[in-house]
């Protein structure tokens, strides 16, 4: 029976990951030979040729960012080392395999192992029905479809891929029974730790994750235990990543803050555990400590949290020059990815389920810590609406007071769960895994609030507390069922409990799917894997462009365009350039937006153009405005494509012939704004 058991438990597994596979290569046949969905996976692809075809990248991209070049000591690019690697090892079996093969399936690879991992996961600690109702969800959700497709070859699904692998495997070794096994198991985290650190400058939520469960741990806990093993992990990554990466050493830009908040924190928290060890057992005061053993953990953790408040507070400034102006500069606004979520958004991607998680994620906190779980409710619902319906609490009560009920809700949360930790008495079952996904919720949905850009990683926890809630509500259902006068004495003494409990949640679960009311976000799966992510550029001017540029322009050519062309120049192309989506220097997308594209001057243009060592201007859009293009100083630009009915063209291109008074001027590589 057991054998029966696990042959029905892997097999509805391997179901539900051919489902998410197959639902994720719908668009390859919409996708031309070459191209991709988005204008990051042209950059890792980018990355990825230049490891295959020299072993490794670059100290400083030459191709990009002229005439400075991008700094890639101050990126993490794992990802593309392994699509270059992967295509080495799969070309040795298979060899008609292409890297851009590779690049184009390898979200949704990525994603299906990941989604494998974590389904394995809740089957060995909730059972078959939990983590299959887990899978599900996760296979057919749209907003988590939406960047694992064929095609989005950004390094999201890697990075959920490593995620997962990092927490599952260190949760795991907290409740292995054999040494070796949680050894072993640790080892495998802080490896992921490692991996995931050189892949991603936001990798360090998933740290912050594995942190918190430490800290939970440590609050609850009478006396130190394991202490060796968390030193193991911690030495799996902080030390390598610190030595291997200048971008830990010395972060510049987005990377700034890398040591601070992924290297320090783990230190910290092994010297307070160390702290406690050596007080409660070495000092003069280890009698009377080990009377409050928690009460201490309390109070170095208090400490610990004042301390990082006063550096978070002490680095505002440098938080506005790394972040602020990508987001509030008018000229990214045309960013999608950055803007800020509405409830329809929420609706569209995730059907009910982001709001049937949060309920789920209330009965879980009630459950595990009753009356405490229950005062924890409040802060999460206030944590709720100013998120997911921010947008209607911002016209009712103005976006400032509804950001600072989202402060009080996250303060709150703080304090009442570190009220809960170091006063309840029992220890729940599988608090842990609990602690670990409420944390994913919190922190992701947070980060979401703020730009739908993160919101592909809260499918991990909102699909987790649903599977809480659907497990929940089929139970409650089975209690009203055996004490109902409709079915007769003998059937409700005989009623298979465990096959009852899964209908019951095999409807809910088809319900939330396929019923309007519920969202019916199942409807809308496959057209999230073929519609919301169009091949870029497609069939279009801009393609032939490319086209054109990839055979009649010499390799040595510098095209400058909006940032956005940046990468599918290099790639589809073939030439060099100035700006891209990469925003390595925000300020030179202005200057070009100002100096160029908005330019009413050709000499102001030309100057611009000749500092950066630009050969070619290509221009794309409906009405371009050519102002600087015309007059008698246009005879610098001289039209090279298209050949025929140039000025109707969506997409032209001049070759640029500077007059000889025309010189580089070093203003236009302003790295920043002057003040």
């Amino acid at each position: 029976m057991k054998h029966l058991q696990k042959v029905i438990a892997w097999a509805l597994l391997g179901t539900v990951l051919i489902v998410a596979f197959w639902i994720r290569i719908q668009g390859v046949s919409t996708i031309p030979d070459g191209q991709f969905t988005g204008n990051d996976p042209y950059l890792y692809y980018w990355q990825a040729q230049i490891v295959s075809t020299q072993g490794r990248l670059p100290a400083r991209d030459m191709h990009r960012w002229l005439p400075l070049g991008r700094d890639l000591e101050q990126t993490l690019n794992a990802y593309s080392y392994v699509l270059a690697y992967t295509h080495k090892a799969v070309t040795l079996i298979f060899r008609g395999v292409s890297l851009y093969q590779i690049t184009l399936l390898a979200p949704v690879i990525c994603f299906v192992i990941g989604l494998g991992i974590l389904c394995f996961f809740l089957h060995r600690i909730f059972g078959l029905l939990f983590s299959s109702i887990v899978g599900v969800l996760l296979a057919t959700l749209p907003g988590v479809i939406d960047r694992s497709t064929a095609g989005f070859s950004d390094r999201d699904s890697w990075c959920f891929l490593i995620g997962v692998l990092a927490i599952t495997t260190y949760l795991a070794s907290l409740q292995a029974q054999s040494s070796r096994w949680r050894i072993l198991l640790t080892l495998g985290s802080g490896i992921s730790m490692l991996v995931g650190g050189l892949s991603w400058e936001g990798f360090g939520v998933f740290l912050l994750v594995i942190l918190v469960v430490e800290f939970w741990r440590f609050l609850t806990s009478e006396k130190e235990e394991g202490l060796e093993l968390y030193l193991i992990w911690v030495l799996m990554f902080v030390p390598v990543l610190f030595l291997v990466s200048p971008a830990y050493q010395r972060g510049e830009g987005f990377a700034t803050h890398l040591l601070a908040f992924v290297l320090v924190p783990p230190l910290v928290l092994f010297g307070m555990r160390y702290l406690r060890y050596i007080l409660m057992t070495k000092s003069p005061w280890a009698d009377k400590l080990t009377l409050y053993p928690r009460t201490l953990s309390l109070t170095l953790t208090l400490i610990s949290l004042i301390i990082a408040v006063i550096y978070t507070l002490s680095q505002l400034d440098t938080f506005a020059s790394t972040t602020v102006p990508l987001s509030q500069n008018p000229l990214m606004q045309n960013v999608r990815e950055l803007n800020v979520p509405d409830y329809r958004y929420w609706v569209f991607r995730y059907g009910s389920v982001f709001f049937l998680g949060s309920i789920g994620l209330m009965i879980a906190n009630i459950h595990l810590w009753k009356n405490y779980g229950t005062i924890l409710t409040f802060p999460l619902v206030a944590f709720m609406l100013t998120t997911f319906f921010r947008t209607r609490f911002d016209a009712f009560l103005g976006s400032s007071m509804c950001n600072f009920f989202f402060f009080l809700s996250v303060v709150g949360l703080v304090v009442v769960l570190i009220f809960i930790a170091w006063r309840r008495n029992e220890k729940p079952k599988h608090e842990l895994t609990y602690v670990a996904m409420g944390t994913w919720f919190l922190l992701w949905v947070t980060l979401s609030r703020e730009a739908l850009r993160y919101d592909f990683f809260i499918g991990v926890s909102i699909t987790f507390f649903t599977a809480e809630l659907i497990c929940f509500g089929a139970s409650v259902l089975i209690g009203k069922l055996k004490h109902t006068r409709l079915l007769n004495d003998d059937f409700r003494r005989r009623m298979p409990q465990s096959l009852l409990k899964a209908s019951l949640a095999c409807v809910m679960l088809a319900a939330l799917m396929f019923w309007r009311p519920a969202g019916e976000h199942a409807k809308r799966s496959l057209h999230a894997a073929t519609q919301m992510r169009p091949a870029m550029p497609g069939s279009t001017p801009v393609g032939k462009m490319f086209q054109w540029m990839k055979t009649e322009l010499p390799y040595t050519s510098v095209v400058a365009a909006r940032w956005n062309y940046g990468s599918q120049l290099n790639v589809l192309g073939g030439v060099k350039t100035i700006v891209d989506q990469d925003h390595y220097i925000q300020h030179w997308i202005h200057l070009y937006e100002k100096h160029v594209y908005n330019a009413t001057d050709a000499r102001e243009a030309l100057e611009f153009l000749k500092t950066h060592r630009v050969t070619h201007l290509m221009v794309a859009q409906t009405q371009p405005p050519e102002v600087f293009l015309q007059g008698a100083e246009s005879n610098a630009f001289v039209p090279v494509y298209p050949t025929n009915a140039f000025e109707e063209s969506f997409v032209k291109v001049w070759e640029i012939h500077y007059p000889s008074d025309i010189k580089a001027n070093l203003k236009y590589l302003a790295t920043e704004p002057e003040k």
